[in-house]
């Protein structure tokens, strides 16, 4: 009997204890939680300086910082700055300012090489490269040349395009024939002509005719 009545004292103890502790933690837990909130209904403490709720701030040029309402956390933001290659010279960086400003800009070309506003980048027959005023990419002209109205064109130094010293003709068999002129070949009349396509370009190409189809042909005119 005395030994069953000890045992109860035992539990009532124990559940004493646990109820004491679980009190205990419940209110220190609740404390914490009322301590933050209070934190964060007077602001963000950021490096010892404290914020008001919902204030934005930036302790550096490059980042800007908000002070959280709820939670009273602060959250930062670092702006990356985007440089242009193709600046040649910055300008000196102001105190507060965040990003450096270009004082002069050109081009980098491919080459590795640094070319300024206006300056000709590549100079060939058929191709003309320059740095644009305002720098940048390099703009190049190019010229693209026109069908040969020759069978025999020349390459000259310095000159883009082909040129046709015996001036425009067009090959009939082995023969090379001027323009406007005219050939027999075997029973047909052959003639060197200026022809211009749907397209719009000109060409110089040969033409045949059947001599013996153009004399019925004339034959067959109708006599006034």
């Amino acid at each position: 009997m005395h030994s069953h009545c000890a045992s109860r004292l035992t539990l009532l103890l124990i559940a004493l204890t646990l109820t004491l502790t679980l009190t205990s933690t419940s209110a220190s837990s609740s404390k914490v939680t009322k301590q933050r909130l209070k934190v964060a209904r007077r602001g963000c403490v950021y490096k010892g300086v404290l914020r008001p709720p919902g204030s934005k701030f930036r302790p550096e040029p490059c980042t800007t910082c908000r002070c959280r309402k709820r939670t009273g956390v602060v959250h930062c933001v670092v702006k990356d700055c985007t440089v242009d290659q193709h600046c040649l010279k910055f300008a000196k960086k102001a105190r507060k300012r965040c990003c450096p400003s270009c004082q002069e800009m050109g081009c980098r070309h491919t080459d590795g090489k640094v070319y300024k506003q206006g300056e000709v980048i590549r100079n060939e027959p058929c191709v003309r490269c320059y740095c644009p005023f305002g720098g940048g990419e390099p703009v190049c002209d190019v010229t693209l040349c026109p069908l040969s109205e020759c069978v025999d064109p020349v390459d000259v130094q310095g000159v883009c395009c082909p040129t046709c010293p015996n001036g425009p003709n067009c090959q009939i068999g082995l023969l090379t024939l001027p323009i406007d002129k005219s050939v027999k070949v075997d029973n047909e009349t052959c003639r060197c002509e200026r022809f211009t396509g749907k397209d719009g370009d000109t060409r110089v190409m040969a033409r045949c005719s059947d001599d013996q189809e153009e004399e019925a042909s004339e034959d067959n005119k109708p006599v006034d």
